[in-house]
């Protein structure tokens, strides 16, 4: 008999009633959708670093922010730096902030 891992049946489930929720609730949406958003800030915020061979020892030189602060901004959602920081870390890598109009 093969074994059944119910870890996967649980995930099916708490999935099924996130993509509910998702899909039945405002809120949940924009929870979820700004969750990815900031997800996908931080992988571009590290790319766009290591791309332009900047190490966060260098960037921790450029910026006087520590290297923790770095790493944090970089990987950990609890943290949520301040536009000051953050203006900072994208200055300190050759970048602007920009706002650009969402396509409806």
């Amino acid at each position: 008999m093969p074994f059944i891992d119910a870890t996967d049946i649980v995930l099916t489930e708490e999935k099924a009633q996130l993509d509910e929720n998702y899909n039945n609730d405002p809120k949940v949406r924009l929870a979820i959708d700004q969750f990815e958003a900031e997800c996908k800030l931080r992988k571009e915020l590290a790319e766009a670093r290591r791309g332009n061979n900047i190490s966060q020892e260098k960037l921790k030189e450029l910026t006087g922010l520590t290297q923790q602060t770095i790493s944090r901004i970089e990987t950990n959602p609890e943290i949520s730096p301040s536009l000051k920081i953050l203006l900072k870390y994208l200055t300190a890598i050759g970048y602007e902030l920009k706002l650009v109009k969402n396509k409806l």
